[in-house]
């Protein structure tokens, strides 16, 4: 059964998806790149359409992981579809465990991509979590030089 892993950057996903591409497959979008002034309305087609795809995948059963960014506006339209997702996040309650992440973060793509790309994700983590566990999301929290492979018993 294929299991869809939403997690945020710098985690191993292309890592573990080139090394095992039987198994696993990346299926990136570039969300924040591709929908830069599209309106809300293609935005919403846009994102409705990657759902989709990612339903297609996910209902062959060729691979055992599907890796999905953590955009929220992607995230609900798998919810809609009923596309169980484990998420894989930074620890906004451990400061040790955050910063680690965020240097690796900045360490790989630069403090320019992190503070325009992902800063504001990481500043409401908080509520993110509360909203995942309310709706009893299975969540794991990054841990310091751990990866996907370390974190998510599902990848044993």
């Amino acid at each position: 059964m294929t299991i869809v892993i939403s997690a945020f950057p710098c985690l191993g996903k292309i890592t573990l998806t080139n090394q095992h591409p039987d198994h696993y497959i990346d299926m990136e979008f570039y969300e924040s790149r591709v929908t830069k002034n599209m309106t809300e309305t293609y935005q919403h087609q846009f994102f409705m359409n990657c759902a989709s795809t990612i339903q297609l995948v996910y209902e062959t059963g060729a691979y055992d992981v599907i890796f999905i960014t953590d955009d929220d506006r992607l995230i609900h339209k798998l919810n809609d579809l009923n596309i169980p997702i484990i998420h894989v996040l930074p620890n906004p309650f451990n400061y040790y465990h955050l910063a680690e992440y965020k240097q690796r973060v900045m360490h790989r793509s630069g403090i320019d991509w992190y503070e325009q790309v992902l800063a504001n994700d990481v500043d409401h983590l908080a509520d993110k979590i509360d909203r995942l566990r309310y709706e009893n999301a299975t969540i794991y929290f990054v841990e310091p030089d751990k990866y996907l492979e370390h974190l998510v018993p599902e990848l044993q």
